[in-house]
């Protein structure tokens, strides 16, 4: 049987363990919403470069940053 043929026939036959309940629709809103609310600005930087000004702050805590682009004089 597909997968979409299975999808289709179990709530035909009264199985719902492929279907999630309503309780766990909304259990899983209220971990979710809460970080959806919570939003970081967008800080804006030029095309092609690797990031805004304030990149090294925000990475400073975690080791500092790498630039991940060659040195220029490697041949």
């Amino acid at each position: 049987m597909m997968p979409y043929e299975r999808l289709l026939r179990a709530p035909i036959r009264g199985d719902a363990s492929l279907f999630t309940t309503a309780a766990s629709v909304e259990a899983a809103w209220r971990v979710v919403d809460p970080i959806l609310g919570d939003v970081t600005p967008v800080e804006r930087y030029a095309s092609d470069s690797w990031g805004p000004a304030d990149a090294a702050r925000m990475m400073a805590g975690d080791g500092g940053w790498h630039d991940p682009a060659p040195d220029q004089g490697v041949a």
